[in-house]
């Protein structure tokens, strides 16, 4: 009984935690700023973003009408009703912007990939990654979100629609249950895709999959308080018939809080080992075992990958990783392949200990947490012995020497 106490307060110290990092993270990474931010880009990118989506369907006879349907998809399950009748404001907005000429097109083509930047640069800067993507790289992953996820999302949505209006599930009770949860889960698809495809980085599929789903059930929730709180404003007392678009402005921001939330609970479980391991090591250490990783995949002809750090994660701060894993590039120590990965730029017999200490930022630590055996012992003991000796150096009386009276 008392082992099972013991394990359930485990348990609930480990959720406390996870929640202390998971609002730690948020607040420092700036996310409220950056969500208003976005509110403010969205509402000069979603006409554009509208207009290429109907573009792209418009041109492929089987997709006819396809943005139209999502578009009304969007509006019925990711809006509230008191933000509905913006949709009549957009599609007239993008009706019109179809016709424009081949520079304003353009035009409106770099508003929406402006858009694409700020979004891959909000979440680069979550996962503190320090190496966006470059040239063609960025602008394919940009174009083809921006075309591959309509076409995408229709036919989930064509497929839906079929299925649902099969006979055999007609007649069938439960089904208006079950096609209740079809925002949820197109939702959950949505921003699981969104989770680990827009960082820079190896997202795992699991972590993407629960911080979609969170996100799709908290978007759920928040639609039904936020259109029950506004039912009962007086909005349209103040604004009249333009009520909808300040109840819009604020939808936006929820949206861009629970989505840029949504990253962070993503990152944090992955962070969330590393950060209550006991045996984590000073940061030099840290940098010392991971070109260790190196060396290894060196001499077995494999390339290091994040996945491939986050196996040191009891031992090395994930959430530095990245930041390693620039100045390493930095000095050259490493390199990325085209087969993605990195590895070894520069044989380690033309590096010195005592150079990687003077080119990082990094002190240098008393020694290892838990060192292991091998070269770790053998470093361990330096360590110590050089910590004795600049301890014994300057254990200095600070009067003394402000007196001058040290020699």
């Amino acid at each position: 009984m008392s082992q099972s106490l013991s394990g359930l307060d485990d348990k609930a110290a480990a959720v406390w935690d996870f929640i202390k990092l998971l609002v730690r993270n948020y607040a420092e990474d700036g996310c409220q700023s950056t969500a208003a931010a976005l509110t403010y880009q969205t509402l000069f990118a979603l006409v554009p973003l509208l207009t290429i989506t109907y573009t792209i369907s418009s041109a492929f006879q089987a997709f006819s009408g396809l943005g139209d349907q999502l578009q009304t998809f969007v509006f019925d399950n990711v809006l509230p009703e008191n933000v509905a009748v913006v949709q009549d404001y957009l599609q007239e907005f993008s009706e019109q912007a179809k016709n424009l000429s081949v520079p304003s097109l353009l035009v409106i083509a770099v508003t929406a990939f402006l858009m694409m930047y700020t979004i891959e640069k909000s979440f680069n800067e979550i996962w503190r990654i320090r190496e966006p993507r470059h040239g063609f790289q960025r602008i394919l992953m940009y174009w083809a979100i921006l075309s591959l996820g309509p076409v995408l999302m229709g036919i989930g949505l064509a497929i839906t629609v079929y299925l649902f209006s099969l006979p055999l599930l007609t007649d069938v009770a439960g089904t208006s249950n079950l096609i209740a949860l079809i925002p949820i889960v197109l939702n959950t698809a949505a921003f699981t895709l969104m989770y680990i495809t827009v960082p820079n980085c190896v997202v795992p599929l699991r972590h993407g999959v629960i911080g979609g789903f969170v996100v799709a059930i908290a978007f759920e929730l928040v639609k039904q308080l936020f259109g029950t709180v506004m039912a009962n404003t007086d909005f349209a007392v103040i604004y009249g018939t333009y009520a909808a678009v300040p109840l819009f402005l604020i939808w936006l921001y929820v949206s861009w809080t629970i989505v840029l939330f949504g990253a962070e609970l993503t990152k944090n479980m992955g962070l969330f080992r590393s950060q209550r391991s006991k045996l984590m090591e000073p940061p030099l250490v840290q940098v010392l075992i991971i070109l260790n990783e190196f060396f290894r995949c060196h001499r077995t002809g494999d390339v290091v990958t994040d996945r491939s750090i986050t196996r040191l994660s009891h031992r090395v701060d994930m959430q530095t990783w990245h930041e390693y894993k620039s100045r390493l590039l930095g000095l050259g120590l490493i390199r990325s392949v085209d087969r993605g990965g990195l590895v070894l730029s520069k044989d380690l017999n033309e590096v010195s200990f005592w150079e990687l200490y003077r080119d990082l930022p990094w002190p240098m630590p008393a020694g290892f947490t838990r060192p292991g055996d091998g070269w770790e012992s053998m470093v361990n003991e330096r360590l110590e012995a050089s910590y004795e000796d600049r301890r014994k150096a300057f254990d200095l009386d600070l009067e003394r020497l402000f007196r001058g009276e040290l020699h």
